[in-house]
């Protein structure tokens, strides 16, 4: 049920497929006699010195997996030198983030149809020092997840079918986990009435409040009102990168929310050449979806964009062994993207660039 809930993507998860089909088909030019000596992964996102070219993406409800949850996995890249972007549909609250590794937090927010919920997610994230904002423009509307349809996951609390109950229980440590040591099931951001939602709230909220006249004009008056930087999640066509650029967005950030909104899309890398050039330099780019591997982190770097964003596979290690497997796995990303560099004969991120790549007529000629 919970592999379900992090794996599945909507309807036929087409879209979810194609983003890994499409990253993984790269070629890199493999140099002979790599001078690998001064190795460098250190860059810059947004104006702050990072030791890795990555970022974790903003995921909701990583309490489900393990009980360390989002703190557990801001600790674990704050420490491997990157950032964690804390996603508006969190089941923990962004203070108990921001503690657990400050300055290396970012704020997603959401647009409600009730703004006041929007406005106080954007005060206590200025009022804990959170400087760059997160605006997903991919959140609107969505179609659905057909896995969790299956397991009863379309309402809360769940209703488990018989096999659900046995994979439980055959998962004692899980279950030991959540009913002695896990975390409440709400929303961490929100407290209607000066109170966390209970579970069977959750859904109607989420359904209440969802805003679908949303527009580029909502996204102006927040870059009004916001005083640090700002991020547009969910650009995947020149257009839209365009227009971010012209209401003053600090970086655009490719993706497809996992495939978990709609299932006929491009995959993220797909596209990311497209939005690259319609920035052409006048903002930082991000990109994820499909990326599990070092090369993976390499491919999207090589196209111009400043950082890749890791999701599943990082929701995937918490699910394994919570914050220490979370640092393990990102500690081998970084021994992955050192390695496929030094193939590539590059050391440091600044060298990265298309000519490390093949391309199709040079892999048949």
């Amino acid at each position: 049920m919970i592999f379900n809930f992090v794996e599945g993507g909507v309807l036929d998860e087409i879209g979810n497929n194609r983003s890994i089909d499409a990253m993984r088909s790269v070629q890199f030019r493999q140099r002979a006699f790599p001078n690998v000596s001064n190795m460098n992964l250190s860059s810059s996102i947004l104006g702050k010195e990072t030791r890795v070219p990555f970022f974790v993406s903003p995921m909701g409800m990583l309490g489900m997996v393990h009980p360390h949850a989002d703190p557990g996995v801001a600790k674990a890249i704050a420490e491997a030198g990157g950032v964690f972007i804390h996603s508006a549909w969190s089941g923990v609250g962004l203070p108990e983030v921001v503690q657990a590794a400050p300055g290396q937090v970012w704020a997603q927010a959401q647009f409600w149809k009730d703004r006041s919920y929007t406005e106080q997610h954007l005060d206590q994230a200025e009022s804990l020092g959170v400087n760059v904002l997160v605006l997903p423009g991919d959140c609107t509307v969505g179609e659905e997840r057909e896995r969790e349809l299956y397991h009863g996951l379309n309402r809360l609390p769940p209703i488990l079918t018989l096999p659900d109950l046995i994979s439980c229980a055959m998962r004692p440590r899980w279950v030991a986990g959540y009913l002695l040591g896990g975390r409440r099931v709400t929303y961490g951001n929100y407290a209607p009435g000066g109170r966390p939602l209970k579970m069977s709230e959750m859904k109607p909220f989420m359904k209440n409040q969802k805003d679908r006249s949303v527009s580029w004009k909502d996204v102006r008056a927040i870059r009004e009102r916001w005083k640090g930087k700002v991020v547009i999640k969910g650009v995947m066509c020149a257009e839209d990168a365009r227009i971010a650029l012209d209401l003053g967005a600090d970086a655009v950030y490719v993706s497809t929310l996992g495939g978990r909104q709609f299932d006929r899309q491009p995959g993220t890398i797909e596209v990311l050449d497209e939005v690259v050039e319609a920035v052409g330099g006048r903002a930082e780019v991000y990109c994820d979806g499909g990326v599990y591997r070092g090369a993976d982190v390499l491919n999207i770097l090589s196209r111009g964009a400043t950082a890749a964003g890791i999701g599943r596979a990082a929701a995937y290690a918490l699910a394994a062994g919570g914050r220490p497997a979370v640092s393990q796995f990102l500690g081998t990303l970084t021994d992955e993207l050192q390695t496929a560099m030094a193939f590539c004969g590059v050391q440091s991120i600044s060298e990265i660039d298309a000519s490390i790549r093949r391309s199709f007529s040079d892999a048949v000629s």
